[in-house]
């Protein structure tokens, strides 16, 4: 039997580190979302998958539950909050919740609306309100993150008005639109743990968090790998030893963790190896239009975007 997660500081589930691998496995990862939308090979991203995974089995009991005909007067709520720096992975996790949830029959729709907690804050009170209530009613049926929540602090009520916009908004979705809306809160640890303390009705209907919690260097050359082969290309035994130095080199100097660094790389890579095949006199062999060498790999990473603080929403993996 399954234990289920202990609560956290919010009555929450705090899924960090419980349960088993063999768990995860059978009971979060074998039919619908079976490898998490991609989650459970990503370097790096072993304990996010883990986490999630025994989530997942917690909300797919209570479909077993409701298809047995049980009278489900209590359902569990479906939000989620992220917790973790930029790059981290929490866009993809995001998108694989949105596709696992409309696999089960959660939401109509697979897709994943993502938007700055910052462009949510209006001149008024009532702006706020209202552009919180589009925003969310804009993703009924699939799955809304609001990313970089730490921006509601800095508001003058330190976002109240947010808040008791955002409970408002999903206690009439579970109301009267069947549950069709799924909300994920993203920022960092300190951040959105303290946006839920200050609200207890809200962080009520956020029954679980997962924390990403960035990648070495290591980590981030297996991602940087893992992305080139999602994007057709081999990278050659030297270009994967550059690529590896290159990032070592870019992780020391700019926010740990962060995954935008790889694909930064990659990106030049691309456009480098692009540059050389055209640059070459004829056809270019077929094997080469796939392969990334180390000529491709820049010595040293042009970072655009890679300030601790940056926030905002897209998928960087």
């Amino acid at each position: 039997m399954t234990t289920c997660p202990a609560g956290n500081e919010h009555g929450g589930l705090d899924l960090a580190g419980k349960g088993s691998d063999e768990t995860m496995t059978s009971a979060g990862a074998s039919k619908p979302g079976q490898d998490l939308g991609g989650l459970a090979g990503l370097p790096g991203l072993d304990a996010v998958a883990g986490q999630l995974g025994r989530w997942i089995a917690v909300v797919r009991a209570e479909q077993a539950r409701r298809q047995a005909g049980a009278a489900l007067s209590r359902p569990v709520w479906k939000n989620l909050a992220f917790t973790g720096g930029p790059g981290a992975g929490k866009s993809r996790a995001a998108r694989a919740v949105a596709r696992i949830y409309h696999e089960l029959g959660i939401l109509s729709y697979g897709h994943l609306d993502e938007v700055a907690a910052a462009t949510l804050t209006g001149a008024t009170s009532r702006e706020t309100g209202m552009l919180v209530g589009d925003a969310v009613q804009g993703a009924v049926g699939s799955v809304l993150m609001i990313t970089g929540v730490q921006a509601w602090r800095d508001l003058p009520d330190h976002g109240e008005q947010m808040l008791a916009r955002l409970y408002r908004e999903l206690t009439d979705s579970r109301d009267h639109r069947g549950g069709q809306l799924a909300v994920i809160l993203a920022g960092p640890a300190d951040a959105v743990g303290e946006l839920l303390a200050s609200s207890p009705p809200l962080a009520a209907r956020f029954p679980a968090t997962i924390h990403f919690p960035g990648y070495i260097p290591g980590q981030l050359a297996a991602i940087f790998t893992t992305l080139a082969s999602e994007a057709g290309f081999t990278l050659t035994p030297a270009a994967a030893r550059t690529a590896t130095a290159v990032l070592a080199q870019a992780a020391g100097q700019h926010s740990a963790g962060n995954a935008r660094l790889a694909v930064q790389l990659l990106d030049q890579a691309i456009a480098s190896q692009a540059g050389r095949l055209i640059a070459a006199s004829g056809p270019p062999d077929p094997a080469a239009v796939s392969t990334i060498t180390a000529t491709d790999i820049p010595r040293h990473l042009h970072t655009r975007n890679a300030h601790p603080g940056d926030q905002r929403p897209g998928q960087y993996l």
